[in-house]
């Protein structure tokens, strides 16, 4: 058997992590950097990796070079196939989702494969806004799934976390999310107060943000207009 605790770093799967330490033993904790994580997210898993017996760093790489910054709201003419028949020659953008599975799912997956993962553990919960259609239980080409927050609230991993002593990321000041890439464009109805967390512990990359959101709304002006001339929009 090959049990893997598929770990960000988040509220969740922190919580999933301290709540299985009866399990440490038994257990792979994986945590994809994408090569753009956060310093508190790197600071957070050398510290993970000294506490649990198996603890697997797998790299992914994003595709931002090649496809763009991801964006919530994509502007066509302004992707990677776009630009090649539209001639665009702004900034380029991709699909939040293709920009994760490129530099975080993708390597996951791959790394599951290779490992022979038996059962994966995951911190999602069914009060998740956005999460998978799989339930806790759910078996898939050989592979188990257990979400053992499944019926927690985030109230209810506040209380656990605080009740183990457990402090969480600063991040969480600010915001009820954790962190993912630094550089990330995208998500933003999730994480209101990112641009603020980054504004105030990472200026520089905070600007970096801005001048992207800068051009994407420049970029989707340019691409919305036919439409609103057309008179669908008012």
């Amino acid at each position: 058997m090959c049990i893997v605790l598929q770990f960000s770093g988040g509220k969740d799967s922190l919580a999933c992590l301290y709540l299985l330490e009866p399990r440490w033993h038994e257990i792979t904790v994986a945590w994809v950097n994408s090569g753009a994580a956060f310093p508190e997210t790197i600071a957070l898993m050398d510290r993970v990796r000294k506490m649990v017996p198996h603890f697997l760093e797998i790299e992914g790489k994003q595709n931002i070079e090649a496809e763009g910054y991801p964006t919530d709201v994509l502007p066509i003419a302004a992707t990677a196939l776009g630009r090649m028949y539209e001639g665009h020659t702004g900034m380029r953008f991709q699909s939040r989702y293709s920009c994760c599975t490129a530099a975080l799912w993708g390597p996951m997956v791959r790394a599951m494969r290779e490992i022979g993962a038996t059962t994966i553990i995951r911190g999602q919960k069914r009060s998740d806004v956005m999460k998978t259609p799989l339930q806790s239980g759910t078996v898939i080409e050989g592979i188990r799934y257990e979400f053992p927050l499944e019926d927690w609230t985030d109230a209810d991993v506040l209380a656990y976390l605080r009740g183990k002593g457990i402090e969480l990321p600063a991040n969480y000041r600010y915001m009820a999310n954790g962190l993912d890439c630094i550089n990330c464009t995208a998500y933003l109805h999730e994480g209101k107060g990112r641009l603020q967390y980054m504004r105030e512990n990472h200026p520089e990359k905070h600007r970096e943000v801005q001048r992207v959101l800068g051009a994407l709304w420049t970029t989707l002006h340019e691409e919305l207009a036919p439409l609103v001339g057309a008179g669908s929009v008012t």
